[in-house]
């Protein structure tokens, strides 16, 4: 599968959500990656003595937290790859290796206890450690461990427990039957040594630990192995003691156990004993790393630090010591760089490596770039009260009123339910954007028994759900029916929705189109017109079938905007003649053709048409007293804001200056008394002033221009769009550093234009001399949009770390792939 294909719709956190996989496949499919880290590659050892019945032969020492799936699952975001047990990922999707072990898991009650030590050290490895206590769901005695084998399965066991409960009464229980009187075998000598380990790490009283690592010594010494089975046990069980030395400050005692357990390995003579060196030698690294920062002794630091990088390239922790020693050495610049690399090959530490980067990007004066940084370490980890804080802290008011808000449910973390929640599930939104409640003010209009006369304008892209569901990773939300939404995920504004739809066929038309609003609001068109199949307007005879069917016709027409073909709303057109048509329904659906024939088909004639019968209508609207003040002012600015497209299709620079003029002078007059009006009159206003800003550019007056943008953002200063129009503006008067970061706040406050923002972000930072800046950007572009082939150029041009090969081969095979295609 190509890597985009297998990111394709699936939204990484931080990171493409392809690159997560290769760093870590075994964990998710069984197989192995050229960009596979040391530690990941375990299971596909562990899977080999299982084939050849080995049970009791070395496998990896080091073994992941019980928390590391779940980690492995959020950041990557691949829901199909989300297993409980082997035999929950789908055949297509395992590998040939990830089938056989799953088979025997399913046939775990048949095995014998050979393949069930095996399999369970299997499990352990690609950390599943609940289905190791399904296997073997009982300890053992101490006499049974006495058999090497059964041994083994025990250690599983132990290691399961304290995987999934830490040092619990029933992992201490696990451990007891090979700890208190221990038989000669590698299983007891391991777990001695290994709850010596935990002990010194978790327990508050470490005093038994010496004694403990001096009966794994005793042990060892007593077994029947090879001399690099010797070497390999004795280097582990020297690196355990480590942690006391470290303990207990004696820092120069714990450099002399790393040298001594550095010596002491043997010489590998198979491919499975060069893994087992490999996996020993980095975590010796490792642990010289962290002692040599401890001592102070910056050139050992700096020298196993290389060594490390060498062995284990695409490891998430020598990436963070790297960037770590860099930041201490002060070049912020290039631990920057680090950083980022670090955080691209997470999950395990991707939070605390994107908050060291926003340490390095503030102090290089990269305000915005870091701002984006803090909301990825939050999207992240967004439970983690430091994320939180530090988003706060570069956030303004409202967004770090946001941010604080405590949460009822899992979901009501997530940075894109809590700015959007009315479109997920009718919850409340907190973005403080113009456009985030519109689902909100729908419903309750609809709760409320009736319409508003006056409309807001803003008709959502129909895929703005999808596109936010997908962003943020909440999958269980992408339903195309209310009724489907899983039931813990429903709000009661939800329930009442899906019963106002399950009794459509039979509500008065009234309620029919009250639900239809809500639905299309939601992003659920397509049921709309399913609801709603097509009839002719002949035999509409009411108003409020005819309203009815415009809206439908509103919803269709929508639904085709970008693509191939745009659907002409004849049926509205209809509607608008037909007698029984309400002079304001016949208003607005004369502005909506305006706009239609103006931007579709570029006919001054039907403009001209459509605009003398909204003229007409509103003259009858201002004359009568059925509308408010409040109600004319908005018509009238609304009128003039739409049909100034005839003039200026007729490129009339004196009439469309002068209607616009009109125009915003009622939007800046309207008088508002509600909430609702006040939104309404906000969202004038903001709309006006869009259209007064596109008419100074398409005259040619740039500075008159954008300061209408500039304007229009102090009304709305969340809206993506108007920040990608200023990141415009700027870049044509060559601000490329300003433009990116104005096309960096599109990608922020998406899901408008999220990938596209990034992109030309990048393209911007990298004008401007900032390739580090640029390369981030392509890649958090990829990470939105897989096949976004400008970005992968431009990341291909920019990537100078770890990634630079990757960046170049991506780009290569995208751009292969894309000819494909278009020769088919």
């Amino acid at each position: 599968m190509d890597r985009w294909e297998r990111a394709h719709g699936h939204i990484g956190a931080a990171a493409p959500s392809w690159l997560t996989f290769e760093v870590h496949r075994p964990y998710l499919d069984g197989a192995d990656s050229a960009l596979t880290t040391v530690h990941a590659r375990g299971s596909l050892l562990a899977a080999r003595r299982f084939e050849h019945r080995q049970p009791t032969a070395l496998r990896f020492g080091m073994t992941m937290p019980g928390s590391y799936r779940s980690l492995l699952d959020g950041e990557a975001r691949l829901a199909r790859y989300r297993v409980r047990d082997p035999l929950g990922l789908a055949t297509d999707l395992a590998s040939p290796t990830w089938r056989r072990m799953a088979e025997a898991y399913g046939h775990r009650a048949d095995l014998d206890d050979v393949d069930r030590a095996g399999l369970a050290q299997w499990l352990i490895a690609v950390c599943l450690p609940d289905s190791v206590l399904e296997v073997l769901p009982a300890d053992l005695s101490e006499s049974d461990c006495a058999d090497p084998v059964r041994a083994i399965a025990q250690w599983s066991r132990a290691s399961a427990l304290f995987a999934i409960e830490g040092l619990s009464d029933r992992a201490r229980a696990a451990y007891s039957p090979l700890v208190d009187n221990p038989a000669p075998t590698v299983a007891h000598a391991q777990a001695v040594a290994a709850w010596g380990y935990l002990v010194t790490r978790h327990a508050a009283d470490d005093s038994d630990t010496p004694e403990l690592f001096a009966r794994a010594e005793e042990v060892r010494k007593g077994l029947d192995l090879t001399d690099f089975e010797h070497s390999l046990l004795h280097a582990r069980l020297l690196l355990r003691q480590v942690m006391h030395a470290e303990r207990q400050g004696a820092f120069d005692d714990a450099w002399q156990l790393l040298a001594e357990a550095a010596d002491v390995l043997e010489p590998p003579v198979d491919a499975d004993e060069e893994a087992l060196t490999v996996e020993m030698r980095r975590r010796i690294i490792d642990r010289r790393v962290d002692i040599a920062v401890r001592r102070g002794d910056r050139e050992a630091e700096s020298a196993y630090i290389a060594e490390g990088l060498a062995l284990d390239p695409y490891d998430v922790k020598i990436r963070m010591q790297a960037a770590q020693a860099t930041e201490r050495l002060g070049d912020n610049e290039k631990a920057l760089a680090e950083y980022l690399d670090a955080a691209r090959l997470g999950p395990y530490g991707t939070a605390f490596a994107l908050l060291a980067a926003v340490r390095c990007a503030k102090a290089l004066g990269h305000d915005e770039f870091a701002r984006a940084l803090a909301e990825r370490a939050y999207r992240t980890a967004p439970r983690s009260a430091r994320t939180r804080e530090a988003l706060a802290e570069l956030s303004d008011g409202p967004l770090a009123e946001m941010i604080s808000l405590p949460a009822e449910h899992p979901y009501e973390h997530n940075w894109h339910y809590r700015m959007y929640a009315a479109y997920f599930n009718l919850g409340e939104s907190h973005s403080p954007g113009l456009y985030s409640s519109l689902p909100t003010w729908a419903y309750e209009f609809a709760e409320a028994g009736a319409p508003p006369e006056v409309n807001w304008q803003r008709l959502m892209p129909p895929a703005f759900r999808a596109n936010l569901v997908r962003e943020s990773g909440l999958t269980e939300f992408a339903v195309t029916h209310p009724a489907d939404l899983p039931t813990h995920l429903r709000t009661p504004a939800w329930d009442q929705l899906c019963a106002w739809v399950a009794e459509f066929p039979t509500a008065d038309v009234e309620r029919q189109y009250l639900t239809a609003v809500v639905l299309f609001r939601l992003g659920f068109g397509k049921l709309v017109l399913d609801l709603l199949p097509p009839r002719p307007v002949a035999e509409l005879t009411t108003p409020a079938q005819l309203r009815l069917w415009h809206w439908r016709d509103v919803v269709r027409y929508v639904g085709s905007v970008g693509s191939s073909g745009v659907v002409e709303p004849t049926a509205s057109f209809e509607i608008a003649d037909h007698p029984a048509c309400p002079t304001h329904l016949r208003f607005v659906i004369s502005v909506f053709a305006v706009v239609f024939h103006a931007r579709e088909t570029k006919s001054l004639e039907a403009a001209s048409l459509w605009r003398d019968k909204a003229q007409a209508s509103l003259d009858e609207l201002l004359a009568g007293e059925e509308h408010s003040p409040f109600e004319k002012a908005m018509m009238e600015s609304r009128f003039y804001r739409s049909v100034t497209y005839v003039p200026f299709l007729r490129r009339d620079r004196d009439q469309l200056a002068r209607e616009m003029d009109r125009a915003e002078e009622l939007a800046w007059s309207v008088p508002a008394s509600t909430s609702y009006e006040e939104f309404l009159a906000r969202e004038n206003l903001r709309a006006c002033l869009e259209s007064r800003s596109k008419e100074a550019f398409g005259f040619g007056e740039h500075e008159k221009g954008r300061r209408l943008v500039e304007e229009v953002l102090t009304i709305d200063p969340y809206e993506p769009k108007t920040h990608m129009e200023l990141a415009e503006v700027l870049l044509a008067e060559g601000r490329e550093r300003e433009a990116g970061e104005s096309y960096l706040r599109t990608a922020r406050l998406g899901p408008i234009g999220t990938a596209r923002g990034f992109a030309l972000a990048g393209e911007c930072f990298d004008r401007a001399g900032l390739p580090l800046l640029a390369e981030d950007c392509f890649v958090q572009a990829l990470r939105v949009d897989p096949h976004a082939v400008s970005a992968a150029r431009g990341w291909a041009r920019v990537a100078s770390g770890v990634l630079a090969g990757v960046a170049a081969e991506y780009a290569r095979d995208l751009e292969a792939w894309g000819a494909a295609r278009r020769g088919r």
